[in-house]
């Protein structure tokens, strides 16, 4: 989906798309978006400047794998933005290497005359992914040894082996005991 910048004004116009399966993909192994994506928001610009303000919400459903177990797991993903975006010229106006100032890292910014909402539904969907996700809060996890789930059957390997990094450890709790 595209936004024409010239169309907008002052006033603004709102967008709306609900995404099909397979129409917007992560691009990323461990997580894919479940049917109903969907982007409202209202998209303004500066009459003196091509600086255009998208605001708005994203709700999705998003399938990622435990952190712990590998199964999948679908999370629910509702993220609000505000961002402004200027002409790509206008941050490449030099060729010289820059220092990013704070200020710098809520900018974005579009080439020709639309603004790509895809992008903007995508990235905006990752971040707000958590960085750590389990299947259940008491996830067991695979063996180590032979790559079983633990939640489902105890594999029987020896978990009771010490790694040899953490050995002089183990002997001090023994003493202790």
């Amino acid at each position: 989906m595209q936004i024409e910048v010239d169309r907008l004004t002052e006033e603004g116009e709102f967008f709306a798309h609900t995404y099909a399966p397979g129409e917007l993909s992560l691009d990323e192994d461990e997580a894919s978006l479940l049917a109903g994506t969907q982007i409202l928001g209202y998209a303004s610009r500066k009459s003196e400047q091509q600086e255009v303000r998208l605001r708005g919400t994203i709700k999705a459903a998003v399938e990622v794998h435990c952190d712990r177990c590998l199964r999948p797991v679908n999370t629910p993903v509702e993220v609000r933005f505000d961002l402004p975006y200027l002409p790509a010229k206008i941050g490449a106006a030099s060729n010289e290497n820059t220092e990013l100032q704070v200020e710098d890292l809520d900018q974005s910014f579009y080439e020709g005359d639309s603004i790509n909402v895809d992008d903007l539904a995508r990235e905006q969907i990752l971040l707000a992914l958590p960085i750590r996700l389990l299947c259940r809060p008491e996830c067991k996890g695979l063996c180590a040894t032979c790559a079983g789930n633990l939640n489902e059957e105890n594999c029987g390997c020896a978990q009771n082996e010490i790694d040899p990094r953490w050995a002089a450890l183990a002997s001090l709790q023994r003493k202790d005991e």
